[in-house]
């Protein structure tokens, strides 16, 4: 049987509520991009203010979890002196990136919320090749920590 499309052929549609999710599904999906955000002088302000919406939609585990991901980077760098991160510190963050957005995945509702809301894709993107701004990051993890605790956040 011979078609007009390039050897291409339509999935078969199977009814019901998986309709949904065919190929014409996918291909409407438009792709997010996360753009790159420096870091404010006053994160420590803005961590306040963004745990004060979302402390309630993580756990101290889920934090410190995220938290866990960038001390080695954080360790490494701060007894360094040049402008730019090493390499693994880079893939290090590559890698964190990668971790962040799995967690999204996994619990959108409540990671997913709080990713968005403290714009940590963004900030994290916005490192580079930064020493400063990665230990400035990290400060605002400690920071976002610091008030989830504070305010009352969910243990778990």
């Amino acid at each position: 049987m011979a078609n007009n499309n390039g050897g291409y052929r339509e999935p078969r549609s199977q009814g019901g509520p998986r309709e949904n999710y065919g190929y014409n599904h996918y291909q409407s999906a438009a792709p997010r991009v996360v753009e790159p955000k420096a870091l404010p002088d006053d994160f420590v302000d803005v961590a306040e203010r963004h745990m004060s919406r979302c402390f309630r939609s993580i756990t101290t585990s889920k934090i410190r979890n995220l938290l866990s991901l960038v001390i080695d980077c954080y360790q490494a760098e701060s007894r360094r002196t040049d402008e730019k991160i090493t390499p693994e510190s880079a893939d290090a963050l590559t890698n964190m990136r990668i971790r962040v957005v799995y967690e999204m995945g996994r619990d959108d509702r409540n990671v997913g919320q709080f990713v968005r809301e403290t714009e940590l894709l963004q900030y994290l993107a916005g490192i580079r090749d930064d020493r400063k701004a990665l230990i400035r990051f990290y400060h605002y993890m400690e920071a976002l920590v610091a008030y989830h605790k504070y305010m009352g956040g969910r243990e778990g």
